[in-house]
């Protein structure tokens, strides 16, 4: 979502995968939340690689070449989402932040998994994990239990959210 984004904003994503045709639909998220007391958080500054398994490289949104692959946030923006966390009482998290597989590219999915443990270890944060690639996140580094709901259903889970009916729920209802 993020790469969708920053393309939009004007920035140059390299090689990193974006959804085509979405521009339309960024549009209207920042036009709706205009109506709404939220602030939608963008990144500042990205790692990136050449491919999948290389090294890491921090890099402002600025400075994206051509064939540089987006894949995990920068310092800058993850202390921006963990002073978010610190200060909020509950999180939805849906989505790690980086291509968490490599670990030259998993510290901020990582960071942003501590920053919520340790508010909730100390019960000031109600935490929501969901979607695959966040439960298989932290089924990896083996602290699920540490979250107080997670679901596996991703885009269900979201759809759920929304107010959408859901053929399984329906069906149970």
């Amino acid at each position: 979502m993020a790469n969708n984004i920053i393309s939009f904003k004007g920035y140059q994503i390299g090689k990193s995968i974006k959804e085509e045709n979405c521009e339309k639909i960024i549009q209207e998220i920042f036009e709706t939340s205009k109506n709404y007391p939220c602030k939608i958080i963008l990144p500042e500054d990205v790692l990136v690689g050449k491919h999948m398994d290389d090294g890491s490289l921090t890099k402002e949104l600025e400075n994206i070449k051509d064939d540089d692959l987006i894949l995990d946030i920068g310092p800058k923006t993850l202390t921006k989402i963990k002073n978010i966390i610190e200060i909020s009482e509950t999180i939805l998290w849906n989505g790690p932040a980086g291509y968490f597989e490599n670990p030259n590219f998993a510290n901020g999915s990582l960071e942003i998994a501590n920053a919520i443990i340790k508010k909730n270890k100390d019960r000031s944060i109600y935490s929501v994990v969901g979607g695959g690639d966040t439960v298989a996140l932290i089924n990896k580094i083996e602290v699920a239990q540490n979250f107080d709901f997670v679901s596996t259903a991703g885009g269900a889970f979201l759809e759920f959210l929304e107010g959408k009916d859901l053929p399984g729920i329906k069906a149970l209802n």
